[in-house]
């Protein structure tokens, strides 16, 4: 039975927690249109003023949904707000790379007389960190003891090693790292071991792979990182064996599944797939579309794939090219080439990406956006990239 069955079928009416559960699981899936029809629900039964609860409900769903805007809407017409509501709000702008915004907003809240807590400040280091402001970082982590007597937890050390990390000053962040207080977790090291594959420190990366396989040592996402840096690095004989042995242990790769909502229905990719009942249309469109996308500039990245078999690039022109085949039919692309088909033109199009989008899926949505005059909105697994006419919105700071 569907939920619109069960109010104008059976008479059943929504409460404040109803909503706020389906709203939650709007947030999840993206399912922004089920969101929209919530609001309206909320807004008949309630009245504009839908209460604390089931506002912050909206402003979440809004926000995790990609649409910032109508978040924003949505808590400025908010009679009252507590904590979490502006908790919500901030954290909905971090997640889209709103550093300045996320800023002012900290600032309206303590000018309102509202007390921050642990959350908001995560908002706010993780702000930061997106959006590279260091030293702001450095003066928010020192104000929560010291201004606010919040003790600094772990999940706040592991913000501001990302925050060093993504800046590049890894030396600093290492050293973060041994003056924490408590030992720490996967999540820390992880943020640091993510920095090493960003800036190419393969001998620092290494070293925190093996602490890292000492607590998780079937996750896949850090062993692909360490095999892709050996390949950037140029190391591709050590990148090649390191994954054969990963192979033979039975350690996979995550794979990657893009999803969107078309006509009130979920539509969902995964590399290289062909069960959609599209799918010829699709791969049309996703050859059109790569043609396009080479005429403006697009140059696939294959520098952190490794090419089996071959003992140079130069040797490998067959590989090279099933590499960039791959490439091509990563989930987001395909996603893309659906969207491209099946929504009007000029209209935005939404996609959710289970894991963080690769460089070279960044760099062809990037030229997409403004080859065919569209916004394209990517959430990966840490924050929202907004494409608009050749740029994004995290400006290639991730």
């Amino acid at each position: 039975m569907s939920l619109r069955e069960m109010i104008f079928g059976c008479g059943f009416v929504l409460n404040g927690v109803s909503l706020c559960s389906i709203l939650l699981a709007c947030s999840r899936s993206g399912d922004v249109s089920l969101g929209r029809w919530v609001h309206g629900y909320a807004v008949k039964e309630i009245g504009w003023d839908v209460g604390v609860m089931v506002g912050t409900g909206l402003v979440d769903m809004y926000a995790k949904c990609g649409r910032i805007g109508a978040a924003l809407v949505v808590f400025r017409n908010m009679p009252r707000r507590n904590v979490v509501a502006w908790n919500a709000m901030i954290g909905g702008l971090a997640m889209h790379g709103k550093g300045k915004d996320v800023v002012d907003m900290f600032d309206s809240m303590i000018g309102e007389g509202v007390s921050p807590d642990a959350l908001t400040f995560l908002a706010l280091l993780s702000a930061c960190s997106h959006s590279g402001m260091v030293d702001l970082g450095w003066k928010y982590f020192n104000e929560l003891e010291s201004i606010h007597g919040i003790n600094p937890e772990m999940e706040h050390y592991a913000c501001m090693v990302d925050l060093l990390g993504r800046a590049g000053r890894l030396e600093e962040a290492e050293a973060f790292i041994k003056s924490m207080p408590f030992a720490p977790n996967e999540v820390v090291l992880g943020s640091l071991f993510g920095s090493c594959y960003t800036h190419g420190k393969v001998k620092l990366g290494e070293q925190i792979m093996r602490e890292l396989v000492q607590m998780d040592p079937h996750n896949t996402e850090y062993h692909v990182l360490l095999s892709n840096m050996y390949a950037l690095s140029g190391k591709e004989e050590k990148a090649n064996f390191f994954r054969k042995v990963l192979k033979k242990r039975g350690i996979k790769k995550v794979p990657g599944t893009s999803s969107m909502y078309v006509g009130g229905q979920l539509h969902q990719f995964i590399a290289g797939d062909k069960s959609h009942p599209q799918t010829a249309g699709i791969y049309m469109m996703l050859d059109d579309m790569i043609h396009r996308l080479r005429l403006g500039g697009y140059v696939p990245n294959t520098s952190s794939q490794v090419l089996f078999g071959c003992s140079t690039r130069d040797d490998c022109t067959e590989a090279l090219e099933e590499v960039e085949q791959v490439l091509f039919t990563h989930s987001e692309k395909l996603a893309l080439a659906f969207g491209l088909t099946s929504t009007p033109s000029g209209s935005p199009i939404h996609i959710f990406k289970n894991l963080r989008i690769c460089q070279d899926c960044h760099s062809a949505m990037k030229i997409a956006s403004y080859v065919y005059n569209r916004e394209i909105v990517v959430r990966d697994r840490y924050r929202f990239h907004s494409f608009k006419q050749g740029s994004c919105s995290c400006s290639d700071y991730w």
